[in-house]
């Protein structure tokens, strides 16, 4: 349920901004195919593949999923293992953030190392 309603809200956000399917795989560096299948519901996005989308259509994740948190967790943990949206482990509240936050900082990291890599080139030139 929270899966479907994710990506009915990507495609919605998408579409309201007047972006192709094409032009967000492009961004994300995906191929066309591949995000098309993901918007489709045939392939899970990952939270990172959701964080850069997020990124591009210059929203917050949680727009993504249009609930409390607290709903989410539970409906998180009410899952069954086969066909999650992302692998889980039953927790928290507390260990939830714990894990958004741990994934936020390894964004931080790589868009650290990307702004370096950037920045290098432009001194060179």
């Amino acid at each position: 349920m929270i899966k479907e309603k994710i990506i009915s809200n990507i495609k919605t956000i998408r579409e309201s901004k007047n972006l192709t399917a094409e032009y967000i795989a492009q961004q994300m560096g995906i191929n066309q195919s591949t995000y098309t299948r993901k918007e489709n519901g045939d392939t899970d996005f990952s939270l990172t593949e959701l964080i850069k989308l997020g990124d591009v259509l210059e929203v917050s994740v949680s727009k993504f999923i249009d609930m409390d948190l607290q709903k989410v967790i539970n409906q998180y943990n009410n899952e069954t293992a086969n066909g999650n949206f992302i692998e889980h482990q039953t927790v928290s509240p507390d260990e939830g953030y714990k894990v958004a936050i741990e994934e936020l900082k390894k964004q931080i990291e790589h868009m650290r190392v990307q702004n370096e890599k950037l920045t290098d080139a432009l001194i060179k030139k």
